[in-house]
């Protein structure tokens, strides 16, 4: 038997899927090389957007036409809406919440060695042998009024810190390169369990001095901060630790307050700056990335100007900006109307894109001529270089062998574009 997985969305999802991949292959799965040949086929689906859960249902409905003529089974897991999920018990198999995985083999009626009896205790399939992702909280408690995670994931729920540095300690033992911590609301970390629970900037400084005890160049990053639970101390714990990477992403969202009170963030554009000048302050050099959404219900074109001069203050190396699209459930869907036109969205997105790169050519030249540490990834069939990563996550692309690939190697930068570094082996 074959599995074939389709993980959706956000790095979350993507571990999630190492964790199913853990489950099945441990009662005898085999992967398959492509969802045609699998006799097992699942999907970890996003609900932030509309346009991912149109493709689990053109999915679904492509896999259901093979079970004409072949056996086959399929599944859905991640992040659901209960509109959604009375919909995907009508076209899949198998329906079930990420945090029940681990009765899947149960489900399949399948028996294997002794199986776990929580979604923590699953040791991931790991997609990589030198890059990792680890979990470390799930959930959200925010509902911010665009985003429906508050209903596909539930409350946050913080993992055990004994865990979590077990788990890290033992990627340093196998000589993992970089590992992201991820969560929600990865900063929120112990605040659901404060009597027995470390706090996050606690958890990073624990990290922090194992990476930096380690014989090798280690990069740790996380994400997805929340401006709200983010604190000074974490920046300082951050800028304390050479394994700890100096990268930072802090969503925006929006640079307007009425805007961001509308949109339940909790914070102001005021905070925010204040955080993001504390950051650079504390770490010169920080890579920085943001998170935007661009015609949020009603926003007016004056409320989307100070968005504009947010970005150019922000001076952003990346930024994942987005259209705002109605998610059946959220709160905004419910209690606001959708009115600005896809045209002037479109056209707000594009402005913000050229002062993205701006900023980002603006800073990027800023490094040319210098050496730093490049951590390889793969080999570019397109243009038979390789390509790499910065400590800040930026790609780098450089003439080099296959042999590099999971490993650090110096790199000489000598050109540069808004979107990538170009350079030599030093």
């Amino acid at each position: 038997m074959k599995y074939f997985l389709l993980p959706l969305g956000c790095a979350t999802n993507k571990a999630d899927a190492e964790r199913i991949a853990a489950v099945l292959e441990s009662i005898g799965y085999e992967k398959a090389n492509s969802e045609e040949e699998a006799n097992l086929v699942g999907i970890v689906a996003c609900s932030i957007r509309q346009s991912a859960i149109d493709r689990v249902y053109g999915k679904v409905h492509k896999w259901n036409k093979r079970k004409n003529t072949e056996h086959l089974i399929t599944f859905v897991s991640g992040c659901i809406l209960p509109t959604d999920e009375k919909k995907f018990l009508k076209t899949f198999d198998i329906v079930l919440k990420i945090d029940q995985i681990y009765t899947l083999p149960s489900l399949l009626k399948e028996y294997g060695t002794a199986l776990p009896q929580s979604f923590w205790e699953i040791a991931p399939k790991r997609t990589s042998t030198f890059t990792a992702l680890v979990p470390i909280q799930n959930g959200c408690n925010k509902f911010c009024t665009y985003c429906a995670v508050p209903y596909t994931r539930g409350k946050e729920v913080s993992r055990p810190s004994s865990e979590i540095l077990a788990e890290i300690k033992q990627l340093i033992d196998a000589g993992y390169k970089q590992m992201t911590l991820l969560g929600q609301n990865v900063n929120s970390y112990g605040l659901d369990k404060p009597k027995n629970e470390i706090s996050f900037a606690e958890l990073l400084r624990c990290i922090g001095e194992m990476g930096d005890a380690s014989d090798r160049r280690l990069w740790v990053h996380y994400t997805s901060p929340h401006p709200q639970d983010m604190t000074e101390e974490v920046l300082d714990v951050q800028a304390q630790y050479n394994s700890l990477a100096k990268y930072l992403n802090l969503p925006l969202q929006s640079g307007n307050n009425d805007v961001l009170k509308k949109m339940n963030r909790r914070y102001t554009r005021e905070k925010y700056m204040q955080l993001l000048d504390a950051a650079h302050a504390k770490m010169p050099g920080l890579t920085v990335s943001t998170d935007i959404i661009v015609g949020f219900c009603g926003e007016t074109e004056e409320q989307f100007q100070d968005t504009v001069t947010a970005m150019q203050r922000g001076k952003y190396d990346l930024a994942f900006i987005a259209q705002y699209s109605p998610r059946p459930g959220a709160m905004a869907e419910r209690r606001f109307e959708d009115s600005v036109p896809k045209s002037i969205k479109k056209e707000r997105e594009k402005r913000l894109t050229e002062i993205l790169k701006e900023t980002a050519l603006q800073n990027n030249k800023k490094i040319v001529g210098t050496t730093i540490p490049v951590l390889v990834e793969t080999h570019s069939r397109k243009s038979g270089k390789m390509l790499g990563r910065t400590e800040g996550l930026k790609s780098i692309e450089f003439v080099g062998n296959s042999s590099t690939i999971g490993n650090f190697v110096q790199i000489t930068i000598t050109d540069c574009d808004a979107w990538r570094l170009y350079g030599t082996l030093a």
